[in-house]
């Protein structure tokens, strides 16, 4: 009997090596083909309103939609993190800064996800024009992912973005990502994504959005998001998306110069994920 057992023992242990190495060989994989260059959409602000960001204007305009930045009064510097899931290697952090000029306004955005296994660094600068009633973006990223001692592959990536105001509490935001079909590896695109949405605030203390966002590849996904000013300076949120079952929740607060936004987020499926960000009000430009 004891022979029988320590065979079985032997047995039992191959199988959990051979479980455990597939496991890691598919993860290893799933986040090289589940990363790859997507949109990621960055700011607490944005995940609190269930990433429907494309129609409005703020300090994370330089992810969300470059023609966001046209609008902008404001010079802001900012910093996220986000962690997905609780799961060890799938935080993202990002610095961002906006500067206005004369002639245009201008963003630049730094982004790094992973961890030493697998990784991915973006950075990119954006430029915005705007009118009285419209603003056009683009945004011009260079982009790098690398698998610790296999392969490090880099590319550039192109975003176009529109924002114009319908009327005083109505605007509608357009933003294609990765127009020039940019690929890491020939088997391998970075996705395209198309974006369309409206926003629209009834009160000053009221902010609706929806949007509707399409991969070239993949089903379409509508978005809702709330965001409602509490008292002065301080503001709740929520959003929900489709199909992918994700419900968000968020609050924001300003205190002086600085903004603080957190957001987490649920997915039936894979649990929770928090956001975090801090940005500090530079300066103001006057309006024209």
């Amino acid at each position: 009997m004891s022979k029988q057992y320590a065979v079985n023992d032997g047995r039992n242990s191959i199988r959990w090596k051979t479980f455990f190495f597939c496991w890691i060989i598919c993860l290893f994989y799933s986040k090289w083909a589940v990363a790859s260059g997507d949109p990621f959409p960055m700011g607490a602000r944005s995940w609190g309103i269930g990433n429907a960001t494309v129609a409005i204007s703020d300090n994370y305009s330089v992810f969300n939609n470059p023609a966001g930045l046209g609008f902008i009064k404001d010079n802001f510097t900012s910093a996220s993190y986000h962690a997905r899931y609780n799961i060890a290697g799938l935080q993202t952090l990002s610095l961002s800064g906006n500067f206005n000029t004369k002639y245009l306004n201008a963003g630049i955005g730094i982004e790094q996800f992973g961890d030493k296994l697998y990784n991915e660094q973006k950075i990119g600068v954006a430029l915005a024009k705007s009118t009285n009633r419209v603003s056009l973006g683009l945004k011009v990223s260079y982009f790098q992912a690398a698998i610790e001692n296999f392969a490090s592959k880099n590319t550039l990536i192109t975003e176009f973005g529109l924002l114009t105001k319908l009327s005083s509490k109505l605007q509608l935001g357009f933003h294609a990502y990765n127009l020039t079909g940019a690929k890491l590896f020939a088997s391998q695109r970075i996705p395209t994504v198309l974006r369309l949405g409206l926003s629209f605030t009834p009160t000053k203390q009221i902010l609706l959005v929806t949007e509707a966002e399409k991969d070239i590849d993949l089903p379409m996904l509508i978005k809702v998001g709330l965001e409602y000013q509490i008292v002065k300076s301080f503001y709740l949120r929520t959003g929900i998306t489709s199909k992918l079952n994700n419900v968000h929740f968020g609050f924001g607060f300003q205190s002086k110069q600085f903004l603080f936004d957190y957001a987490t987020s649920n997915h039936s499926a894979l649990g929770f994920s928090h956001h975090l960000t801090i940005s500090y009000q530079i300066g103001q430009t006057k309006a024209s």
